[in-house]
């Protein structure tokens, strides 16, 4: 109670629809960005820490540019149930004005966060549907007659970081990533965007295994952009538009290449909440990611609203190939995936290692790598699989039977990407700070938390040759072997030549997490 004392005093709950809440003994890792339109324009920052939010508020919001400075002043804690709060605290009440979820996602700190926390100094990673990366929080020196500390916070130099001259995230991404309003919109008498689920229309028969690649555009003075296409019965606007320059590839292209392997790609697919990444004018154009519907949304995309704590969120799911062309025909070039389905959100069945390596690393190491998590698994009697990943590394997955909650996924996967870290740590780091990752391989286990994703198998790349992440058999682990060596150009040939699935054995593998006091002893023998 004493922990909300502040919260509590400066609120009437009789005339504001804010959450009066307890602070909680759960130990979670949410955070939040609240747009606020009070008496000053801002947002609040807030980090999960002892059962309650601990909240800043952020003059100019969030920068990613690295090294900017924003003021971001200490405010009181809020209750864990205010991360879910989006409406309108009425005039005449603290904090008055419109408030808009933001941002939400989890948060994972660099060493003590209650040490950081009281000395003034946090580092952490974000996980989050529009910020990501490492982040500083810095504590000033208190001013005469200062009521409230004042920190700074701050974009660390990551691969999430961007220069000055690049767009501002604020600009980009305005919309609430609870209902996909604007500010007017929640005010009182705005327009009500509420997502509502869609229902599918009947399916059309699937051309899926007749279609082949289309050839390829020679050049942009050969495109008719007005022209319609049909690809797995989908209605296909602008077939000819070019999505990937370096390739001449198209949108009917890359439709028809996913209707042609629907076979390999929908069982890692379907029934899994997407983070997805739209690039309407192309891979070399602005691109930005999408978790929410969007207006004029394919109804063979469904959106579906899940249970998330105290309330409910939107998730995008597809169910067919119909639902891959129709994300095809929205400008998307990346689908990524829960490791969850929406049969049991709050149980994992796969787990992914993703070995990301720094500057100087050179190939052949992140096969040791993958090949040396794979050895620590199978000490502990999980069998792994192996991927590329269409950029510079491999995700190793772990199929698990949904039984253990996200919490006990993200310590195990915790445990062992810190004991490769400490057994040998000129290979391996599990801090994402650019500075720390060079000449060694980031072992990235956050993608273990329940809103965080992992690129999906068979899913194509917004990068240059129009890469595909690709699931491999170990025994094709080689030198030879480029993590973004598949594309589009060649990943049919490779299926049509395989003789079995090289994730053939993932579905029936029954394997459960194992208790975590006997990996600690693995970790420990190593």
């Amino acid at each position: 109670m004493a922990k909300l004392a502040a919260y509590r005093a400066k609120r009437d709950f009789t005339k504001t629809s804010e959450p009066a809440g307890k602070a909680s003994r759960r130990r979670g890792a949410s955070f939040v960005v609240q747009k606020h339109d009070a008496s000053r324009l801002h947002y609040d920052f807030r980090l999960e820490l002892d059962g309650v939010l601990k909240s800043w508020a952020v003059a100019k919001g969030p920068s990613l540019v690295k090294g900017e400075k924003r003021l971001a002043v200490h405010v009181e804690d809020h209750p864990l149930g205010y991360g879910d709060f989006e409406g309108t605290i009425p005039e005449g009440q603290y904090g008055g004005g419109t408030v808009l979820l933001w941002d939400r996602g989890t948060w994972e700190p660099e060493g003590d966060p209650h040490e950081g926390y009281e000395k003034g100094r946090l580092t952490f990673r974000l996980e989050g549907e529009k910020l990501q990366g490492t982040w500083h929080l810095v504590r000033m020196a208190k001013r005469p007659r200062e009521r409230q500390e004042s920190w700074l916070l701050i974009k660390a130099d990551d691969g999430y970081a961007r220069g000055e001259d690049d767009p501002d995230i604020l600009d980009e991404a305005p919309l609430s990533v609870k209902t996909g309003r604007t500010l007017e919109e929640i005010a009182p008498g705005g327009a009500a965007k509420t997502p509502a689920k869609r229902k599918a229309p009947a399916k059309k028969a699937a051309s899926s295994k007749s279609e082949k690649p289309a050839k390829r555009v020679a050049s942009k003075s050969k495109i008719s952009d007005d022209a319609t296409a049909e690809v797995a019965g989908v209605p296909l606007t602008h077939p000819d538009r070019v999505l990937w320059e370096d390739q001449g590839l198209t949108k009917k292209e890359l439709a028809t290449f996913y209707a042609g392997i629907s076979d390999w790609l929908l069982p890692h697919l379907v029934n899994r909440p997407l983070t997805l990444v739209r690039c309407p004018g192309g891979a070399e154009k602005k691109c930005f990611v999408q978790r929410h519907s969007w207006a004029g949304m394919s109804a063979f995309i469904q959106a579906d609203m899940v249970k998330d704590g105290t309330g409910k969120q939107e998730v995008l799911t597809v169910r067919d190939i119909q639902g891959v062309v129709s994300l095809v025909q929205a400008g998307v070039l990346e689908m990524h995936v829960w490791g969850a389905t929406l049969a049991d959100l709050e149980r994992p069945d796969r787990l992914i290692f993703d070995f990301d390596p720094g500057e100087g690393v050179e190939w052949p190491r992140v096969i040791e790598g993958a090949i040396a998590v794979r050895e620590r698994l199978k000490v502990l009697g999980l069998e792994s699989f192996v991927k590329t990943t269409g950029g510079k590394g491999l995700h190793v997955v772990v199929p698990l039977r949904p039984k253990a909650p996200w919490k006990d996924a993200l310590a195990f996967t915790r445990e062992i990407a810190e004991a490769m870290a400490a057994d040998e740590p000129d290979r391996y780091t599990t801090t994402s700070v650019k500075q720390e990752r060079e000449g060694r391989i980031f072992i990235d286990y956050l993608r273990n938390n329940r809103e965080a994703s992992a690129v999906a198998p068979y899913s194509t790349r917004s990068r240059p040759g129009a890469p595909v992440a690709t699931p491999v058999a170990w025994e094709e682990l080689s030198p030879d072997l480029r993590p973004n060596g598949f594309t589009v150009a060649n990943l049919s040939k490779r299926l049509a030549s395989l003789k079995q699935d090289p994730w053939a054995g993932m579905s029936k593998v029954d394997q459960v997490l194992p208790e975590r006091a006997r990996t600690k002893r693995a970790s420990r023998q190593k």
